[in-house]
């Protein structure tokens, strides 16, 4: 698919994403990256932006840290601009796939509904290029429709399908994550509008695995709660 005609089918789709605004998927993805360590001085690299919805919740957290915001549409980012305006907020046009942050350090890569976006064959190379932005620190966030749910609207419901809309499955994105230095450190599928219609990805650089006793990391009051756990498990299953 060529990447112009995908750039002018996002550019049509500006006025769809203006009318819908925050919705239950964004905030529940919001609500995830605070759960995951979002706060004020988060660096945060945001693949395949849009017209900066997300872009404008992400600044009620990050006070301090910066965003970085890309897409591949020159009108979803000229909206951005106009809406936004933070010091720390940057939006730039151009292709995920291969796009060099201007910024050097990220807590957080989003790619929130866009890699089922984009041509599969564009895959490793979109995950090599993580691969090199990513530091060990770096949590990559991506989030896509559970690829059972594109099945069926592509035999069902194709007229709520994008001009790349494709089944993602997970051993694609596993493969991927590991022929690049990177790894699966959380997955799950989750509920929005129907049973199970999305699926979330953490993923990092793959180290070496370190026995870290929890115990070690408890604080006293911690320590006396699972200590009374313990005792009150003891006592009731004996």
């Amino acid at each position: 698919m060529n990447n112009d005609k995908i750039k002018d089918f996002y550019n049509d789709f500006v006025s769809y994403q203006t009318q819908s605004g925050v919705n239950e998927r964004i905030y529940t993805l919001y609500k995830k990256m605070q759960s995951l360590g979002l706060n004020s001085d988060s660096n945060i690299l945001e693949l395949g932006c849009g017209i900066g919805v997300m872009t404008k919740l992400l600044t009620n957290s990050v006070k301090t840290g910066y965003i970085e915001s890309v897409d591949l549409s020159d009108k979803s980012i000229e909206l951005a601009k106009s809406k936004i305006h933070k010091q720390n907020v940057s939006f730039y046009t151009d292709d995920v796939v291969s796009y060099q942050p201007k910024k050097k350090k990220f807590d957080f890569i989003t790619l929130f509904d866009v890699i089922e976006h984009i041509p599969l064959e564009l895959h490793p190379d979109l995950f090599r290029n993580l691969s090199e932005i990513a530091d060990d620190n770096t949590k990559i966030l991506i989030n896509i429709p559970n690829p059972d749910f594109i099945d069926f609207h592509m035999h069902d419901e194709s007229a709520w399908l994008q001009i790349v809309d494709q089944p993602i499955p997970l051993h694609f994105v596993v493969a991927n994550s590991e022929s690049n230095g990177l790894q699966v450190s959380n997955f799950n599928t989750y509920s929005i509008w129907v049973e199970n219609d999305y699926q979330f990805f953490v993923i990092q650089k793959k180290q070496p695995y370190k026995k870290v006793l929890l115990s070690e990391k408890r604080t006293i009051a911690k320590k006396i709660s699972n200590r009374l756990k313990n005792i009150y498990i003891g006592l009731r299953y004996r």
